[in-house]
C-alpha cells in the first residue's frame, strides 16, 4: 500500500484512524497497490482520504473515532435511508458500519466534476466573460433544482454549502454532499445538529440552535436561505452577512455568539454591487421572512430569467 506524503506525527495519527476494514473495502474497489491521499480532517474530528489504484476507479474513505464516530454513523444512516427512498442526488455511496472499537467509516465513489464554488471561480476572480456568467448561472440553477428534488422527496438537507455540491462532468446532474444532518419524516433530526455553517444560517435556524430545545429542526425554507447564501458567497467571495458594517470581526467570536447576533437580526445583508442582477435577487431571499421565501424550484426559475 502506498501512502501519500506525510507531515509528521499528526498525519500518522490520522492514518491510524482509518480502520483495516475501511482500507480493505476501498482497495476491493480501486485495486492494489492503492495510493492513499489524506484530504483533511473535518470540523467534527473526522478524517477523509482519496484513494486511487491501478485503474480509473477512485473512492473517498471517511472515518471517525469516539465522538467523531457518531457523526460518520449518522451520515451512514442518512445515506441508507436516502438510497432506500430512491434519491439519486445523494444516494451515491456504499456505506459501511461500526467497528468493535467504535470507529465508524464509509466508502463512496470519488465524484468527477466541479463544485458550485469552483463553477463560480471566474466570477469571484473578477473580469468574467459571458461564458463565465453563463457557466455560473447554469450551476446555480442546477443546484437549486437538485435541492428542490430533495425537498420534493420530503427531505431537508440542513448543511447546504457551495463545497457540498458536485456538478457531474458532462451532465446537468448535481450530487449533494454533506448530508450528515439531513432528515425526513422517516428519520428524525439529529440532536447533535447545530444549524450548519454559521455564516450561511437563516435567522430562525440560528435562534433554534441557541435555544435549549433539542433537536434543532431546520426546514425547507431554512435550506433555501442557506442555498441563497451559498450562491452569494460563491459569486462574491464574501459572506452575505455584513459583518464589516457592524464593525464585527467574525473570526473573533464563537459560532454561538454569531448565531445569537444573526437570530436577533443585528447583522444586515451586504449591499455589495458585485453582479447586481444576481445579488439583488439573492438579497430578496435572504431578507424575506421564512414563510415568504421562495421554494428551491422557484429560486431556480428566477435564476433562469437571468440567463
Amino acid at each position: 500500500m502506498q501512502h501519500a506524503p506525510t507531515e509528521g506525527a499528526a498525519v500518522a495519527d490520522l492514518w491510524a484512524e482509518c480502520p483495516d476494514e475501511a482500507r480493505q473495502a476501498a482497495e476491493r474497489v480501486v485495486g492494489s497497490p492503492a495510493n492513499w491521499q489524506l484530504m483533511r480532517r473535518g470540523s467534527h474530528g473526522t478524517a477523509k482520504w482519496r484513494v486511487s489504484g491501478p485503474g480509473t476507479q477512485q473512492v473517498v474513505v471517511k472515518a471517525g473515532a469516539g465522538q467523531a464516530a457518531d457523526v460518520v454513523a449518522r451520515e451512514i444512516t442518512v445515506l441508507a435511508y436516502m438510497q432506500s427512498a430512491g434519491i439519486t442526488a445523494t444516494g451515491y455511496g456504499d456505506a459501511q458500519g461500526l467497528t468493535s472499537d467504535y470507529t465508524a467509516w464509509l466508502v463512496r465513489p470519488w465524484l468527477t466534476g466541479l463544485t458550485t464554488w469552483s463553477a463560480f471561480q471566474a466570477v469571484r476572480d473578477g473580469h468574467p466573460d459571458v461564458a463565465d456568467y453563463k457557466r455560473a448561472l447554469t450551476a446555480a440553477v442546477d443546484l437549486c433544482t437538485a435541492v428542490g428534488g430533495l425537498h420534493q422527496h420530503g427531505w431537508v438537507h440542513g448543511d447546504l454549502q457551495p463545497h457540498h455540491s458536485v456538478h457531474m462532468a458532462g451532465t446537468r446532474t448535481v450530487q449533494l454532499l454533506g448530508c450528515t444532518w439531513a432528515w425526513a419524516p422517516e428519520l428524525a433530526p439529529s440532536s447533535a445538529y447545530t444549524g450548519g455553517l454559521v455564516h450561511l444560517v437563516a435567522p430562525e435556524v440560528a435562534a433554534a440552535a441557541e435555544s435549549p430545545t433539542r433537536p434543532v429542526i431546520t426546514s425547507k425554507s431554512g435550506d433555501v436561505y442557506a442555498l441563497a447564501a451559498s450562491l452569494w458567497w460563491s459569486a462574491t467571495g464574501d459572506w452575505p452577512v455584513n459583518y464589516a458594517a457592524a464593525a464585527i470581526d467574525p473570526t473573533a467570536h464563537t459560532a454561538a455568539v454569531l448565531r445569537r447576533m444573526i437570530a436577533a437580526r443585528r447583522l444586515r445583508i451586504s449591499t455589495t454591487s458585485v453582479w447586481p442582477q444576481l445579488t439583488e435577487l439573492l438579497r430578496e431571499v435572504l431578507t424575506a421572512d421564512a414563510v415568504q421565501r421562495p421554494t428551491a424550484f422557484q429560486l431556480a426559475q428566477s435564476l433562469r430569467r437571468l440567463m
